[in-house]
């Protein structure tokens, strides 16, 4: 472990990953990792060039599915001793469903549990992202013992929203599955920054940057006082694990930025933090860990976002667009999947 990870890891960050290559045989230890659908292509070809046996149905999404949990199976595996050295708090793996069930409850519920039986490793959860469907999803799933990853959860009033449906599934449960809630962070500043440009005035440009990190704050703050409730306290006194929270899409996407600004400006202990190959290469390299950043960030946090909503930025309108935007882009690469293994079984010559 670098100088950089290691003081991250005495701060209480949790280090997962986004890429199914950066687990397994010759790997720098990982607490977990994140399986988008644009990650699954890997589960459609072997090493060879040819259809695995992931690819070898009739039906085009079943071919799909059976890739992401031959993915999603051997990630498990090789993280396998982390889940059972911490008693299930690390060592897991989140795997993403079909996103054209986002808005379908009932369908997710039902994808899930095929997810399940196929990869059948207990430390898998499933991504649902936090459409106006989700909750009864996330309910039903965590009743079943099913563990849940909540993504695109950007509001705080939506993860109080998430949090009751967490809280009313590991009530039903008979365990306690693993429950995480994802904060997508950099996407947020690409959006609010264009926005502000737009205004195209010297008060608007001073003000980009500033959204991402403290809309993270104010979501961490609504997690950290949710937990904190009487509403929480019957399932912390039977000693359930709490969800934890992780922040996500941590890549800076505009170059003027600190490349680890996200990372660095977002240390708060306990939480998870997802990284690309680039953001960690970053980290190893040049992170600035501080310590703490979140605890006593709170009011100029919210300074920020209200100096923001008085220049006409719409918090509401911009986290409906990166929403949308997100779930656009995993439908493509579903559909792209699906077009994968439909060539796959073109006959040759």
């Amino acid at each position: 472990m670098t100088e950089n990870l290691r003081r991250l890891a005495e701060a209480g960050v949790t280090i997962w990953r986004d890429d199914p290559a950066a687990v397994g045989p010759g790997q720098p230890p990982v607490s977990g990792l994140a399986v988008g659908v644009a990650a699954l292509r890997v589960g459609l070809t072997a090493p060879d060039g040819g259809a695995t046996p992931a690819a070898a149905g009739d039906d085009l999404d079943d071919a799909v599915r059976r890739a992401g949990a031959d993915v999603a199976r051997r990630a498990a595996d090789a993280l396998r001793p982390g889940y059972d050295a911490s008693g299930g708090r690390d060592g897991l793996v989140s795997l993403e469903i079909d996103p054209r069930l986002a808005d379908d409850p009932d369908g997710t519920v039902a994808e899930a549990r095929r997810l399940v039986e196929l990869v059948d490793r207990p430390n898998l959860l499933l991504a649902i992202p936090a459409t106006a469907a989700a909750p009864a999803a996330v309910t039903a799933l965590l009743a079943e013992g099913i563990g849940v990853n909540v993504t695109l959860v950007y509001a705080p009033a939506q993860l109080r929203t998430v949090l009751d449906a967490v809280r009313e599934g590991l009530t039903a449960a008979e365990g306690f599955p693993p429950a995480i809630v994802s904060v997508p962070v950099a996407d947020v500043d690409t959006e609010v920054d264009k926005r502000l440009w737009a205004i195209g005035t010297d008060s608007s440009a001073r003000l980009r940057g500033t959204a991402a990190l403290a809309g993270a704050r104010m979501a961490y703050a609504a997690f950290e006082n949710a937990l904190r409730g009487r509403d929480w306290a019957g399932l912390t006194a039977l000693g359930g694990p709490r969800p934890r929270l992780a922040w996500t899409s941590t890549q800076v996407r505009d170059p003027y930025y600190l490349e680890t600004r996200y990372v660095d400006e977002l240390v708060v202990p306990g939480v998870l933090t997802v990284l690309s190959a680039a953001t960690l290469a970053a980290v190893v390299k040049g992170s600035e860990v501080r310590g703490d950043r979140v605890h006593g960030s709170y009011e100029d946090a919210h300074a920020a976002l209200e100096r923001l909503t008085a220049i006409g930025v719409d918090h509401d309108d911009v986290h409906r667009v990166l929403r949308e935007k997100a779930l656009a882009r995993a439908t493509t690469a579903w559909l792209r999947l699906r077009d994968t293994a439909a060539a796959q079984r073109q006959p040759v010559g």
